[in-house]
Order: structure tokens, then C-alpha cells, then sequence
């Protein structure tokens, strides 16, 4: 009974994170279709936008109200809201990133199949690090966990550079 149990409740997770997965992958599915021409240099998104999402979660100012807890419980909730913002910003511009490539891509008229299985595979890596952050995220909001984004945030610095590389024309701005 208890190895039946047991065995059901794994699926049941393993299906929500495959399902969990599936969705994130397809948002930014969603966010590369979308885009219909080849991203401008004025729109390339850099990854110092998000350096304060580096540290919105940081315990450090916690500290600082820890004292008022209707506070810091104030603070903490306001705080996952900017950041989950955040979090969507940097996926749709990561979609932008994506369109970008594949557009240089598919206007290069040099068919590379390794390139497209790299930015597949990218495109998966980076969705899989998105669900690893909204776990982190969801833990952190039970006081288990710590949140790091710092990976997400240089994927988009590598995939400018390499929408960049794709467009010399891109590479001046930066």
C-alpha cells in the first residue's frame, strides 16, 4: 500500500514539473513567434537591466525590518511580486534574443543544422533554468530556499552576443 502510494505520488511531481516545463517552453515559444522581424539594435535588451534582480531577494535588507514582522512580511510579499515581474520581462526578452538568432539564421542562406540543434538545445537549457527558479521561488516564499538568477541573467548577456555576432550591425550597440 505504502510503495503504491508512494509510487502515485511520484508521477503525480513528475508529471507537474514535465507539465511545468512544457508550459515555460512554450511561453517562450510564444515569445519567438510573436516577434515578425529581426530585432533592432536600439532593442536588444542587455543584462544590466536586471542587476537589481540580482539582489531584490537578498536577506540583507530583511534584516533591516526583521523587527516588524507585518513589515517584513509586507516587504517579502512586495518583493517576489517585482521579481516574478521581472522574471517575465527577462523571459520575453529572452524570446526577442531567440527570434533575433533565428531570423540571422534563416535570412544567412548558409543551412547549419549544428547551430539550430545549439539554439534548441539553449532554448530548452534556459526553460528548464526558469522552472528551477520558480521552485527556488516558491520555496523562498516558505523561508526554505535562496533564489539565484545570476545564470538567466548572463544567458541573456550570451545571447546577445551572439545576436550580435549574427548582425554586424548590431554589435555597435551595446
Amino acid at each position: 500500500m505504502t510503495l503504491v502510494f508512494v509510487t502515485t505520488l511520484f508521477f503525480i511531481v513528475a508529471g507537474l514539473g514535465v507539465l511545468h516545463f512544457y508550459t515555460r517552453f512554450h511561453r517562450l515559444e510564444a515569445f519567438t513567434s510573436s516577434v515578425r522581424t529581426p530585432a533592432a539594435p536600439a532593442l536588444l535588451p542587455t543584462s544590466n537591466r536586471y542587476q537589481p534582480m540580482l539582489r531584490l531577494l537578498s536577506p540583507d535588507d530583511e534584516v533591516l525590518v526583521s523587527a516588524n514582522r507585518s513589515l517584513a512580511k509586507k516587504l517579502k510579499k512586495q518583493r517576489m511580486q517585482i521579481f516574478r515581474e521581472y522574471l517575465s520581462c527577462l523571459s520575453a526578452d529572452y524570446g526577442r534574443l531567440l527570434a533575433g538568432v533565428r531570423s540571422a539564421m534563416a535570412s544567412s542562406g548558409i543551412d547549419r543544422p549544428d547551430l539550430a540543434a545549439a539554439v534548441a538545445k539553449n532554448e530548452a537549457l534556459f526553460a528548464l533554468a526558469l522552472c528551477r527558479v520558480e521552485y527556488r521561488l516558491f520555496l523562498h516564499s516558505l523561508g526554505l530556499s535562496t533564489v539565484d538568477v545570476s545564470g538567466l541573467v548572463e544567458s541573456i548577456a550570451v545571447l546577445r552576443s551572439q545576436v550580435s555576432a549574427f548582425n554586424p550591425a548590431m554589435s555597435a550597440v551595446r
